[in-house]
Order: C-alpha cells, then structure tokens, then sequence
C-alpha cells in the first residue's frame, strides 16, 4: 500500500470522464495518496489509466455517499498520512491549494479543527464564502459541505464517521455539528477554492429563481425523511432548523408541479413524510 502524508478520498458514482483522469494524474503527480471508492452498484467496467496510481476500494454504494467516505477513509488510516481531504468526483480544487489547508494548525496550534475551502458554485457562476480571512487567514463556520473538507487522521476516532442510515442529504449537516459539540471548530480557507458542480439545472424558471436544481425523485425522499430526522437532534442549531424547514414548505409543491416524474415524485414525498427515521448518530 502506497504511503504519503496526505490522502485524498474520492467516491466515484455513475461514469469518470477524462478530465477527471488528467484530475487525478495531477493530483499523484503532486504527491498525494488519492483512495478512489467505486460506489457504484455494480463495479465500473472503466476505469481511468491515473487509477493505477491510486489506492481502490469497491463499497457498492453501501450507506451511500456517506458509506462511500467512510471506506475511503479506513483505506487511508491504514497507511502512515497525517492529513485527509475528502472530494467529490465533480469537485475540484488545486494540488497545490489543498496543501494550505493543514496551515491551520500551524495557526491554531491549541484547536481541534476541520478545515475547508470556499466554494465557488460553476452552474451559477457565484462564490460563497468571504472575500476576506477574519482570523490568523480563516473564517470560522459552523458548516463544510462534504467535499474539501479535511482533518488530521489522528482525530478521526473523536470525530467518528459519517452516518450512513442518512445515506446522502445532510450527512454533512449531521457530522459538521456533531463535530463541534465534540469540540471541534469548524474553519474556511479563503485561499482555497472548491469548484463545485451541485445536481442538474433545474428546467423550471420559478425553480431556478428559488436556487434548486433537479434531484431525482430518491433524492427528494431522503431530503424530506433526513430533514424530520435532523430535527430531532439536539446539536443542531435552531435557526437552521427552521431555515430548512420553511424551504420544505415549499419544495414538495414545486416538485410536484414543475418537475417530470410527477408520480414517482408524490409516492417519493409521502414515504419521505412517513417512513421511519434512521437511529441516533
């Protein structure tokens, strides 16, 4: 098994294109370990030639995107790195800015800390995050999507792994504040930048203006049934609670009217509501 300081997970789910090969050459080029987790159902036929530089992991979409980091991960603890980056395959950031983010410690030297970079969404041409670094060059946040989100290996065991009953919507929601009810804080590095593809335009116009994009019917069920569940949990913030609450008011109705796939997406809402909800994390 390959050994570097720092090992970067990537679940592959549907196809990998060639840029996501030219994508991985650069990365080991750099020197980096990356574990590429094929989380499809059935293993891919393809593969790109970069992967044979690569650790591999077959999961089949066991626990879903949640599963699929948390073998990723136990594949890099298994070797001697330090730090660990988790990306999406639709994601990418710079070999050579993914190598600032372990300066935090070297900023917070006292801190238990998870670390990500700004986003910059490509669909909407728009970046979040702030122009300027508030403290020691990062921005405290109490959240991190999934993708560019990094830790030192030697915390994973206080961190714990990601709930995989959750499967994909909120998974990062419910490890980010778990994370710091743990005691860790949670920071952005404006020097970073994370280009990000999130789902599909949304063909509706009153959709777009809302700020959705298409999901498939699956993904609309586990929104709602994760939704009631991240409810219930006392380490989630109240204002994001009701945040996300008053947005479900209105997505069902505009799934149902402005999406295709109406009545896979009416039964998808009803188990959403009425399904039993994953164990406590």
């Amino acid at each position: 098994m390959k050994s570097r300081s720092h090992a970067v997970v990537i679940p592959l789910f549907g196809g990998v294109s060639e840029d996501f090969d030219r994508y991985l050459k650069n990365l080991t080029d750099f020197g980096l370990l990356v574990v590429l987790v094929d989380n499809n159902p059935q293993p891919l036929q393809y593969l790109p030639s970069s992967a044979a530089r690569c650790e591999l992991v077959v999961n089949g979409n066991r626990g879903g995107i949640a599963g699929g980091l948390n073998r990723g991960i136990e594949c890099a603890l298994a070797t001697d790195c330090r730090w660990i980056t988790l990306l999406d395959q639709d994601s990418r950031i710079t070999a050579e800015q993914m190598l600032l983010m372990p300066k935090a410690w070297d900023a917070f030297p006292s801190r238990q800390l998870v670390v990500g970079p700004i986003i910059w969404d490509e669909q909407r041409q728009q970046r979040h995050g702030r122009l300027r670094a508030s403290i020691n060059g990062f921005d405290p946040t109490r959240l991190l999507i999934s993708s560019g989100t990094t830790f030192r290996s030697l915390d994973w065991p206080q961190l714990g792994s990601l709930h995989e009953s959750l499967f994909i919507d909120f998974v990062d929601h419910a490890w980010c504040f778990r994370a710091q009810a743990r005691g860790f804080q949670l920071l952005q590095c404006p020097l970073v930048m994370l280009r990000q593809h999130f789902g599909s335009e949304h063909p509706n116009r009153v959709c777009r203006w809302f700020g959705m994009q298409l999901y498939s019917p699956e993904r609309h069920f586990y929104a709602l049934r994760n939704l009631r569940w991240l409810c219930l949990q006392t380490y989630i913030p109240l204002d994001l609670k009701i945040k996300e609450l008053l947005k479900m008011l209105v997505k069902p109705w505009l799934w149902l009217a402005f999406e295709p796939r109406r009545h896979e997406n009416f039964k998808a809402i009803v188990s959403g509501l009425r399904c039993p909800l994953p164990s406590k994390y």
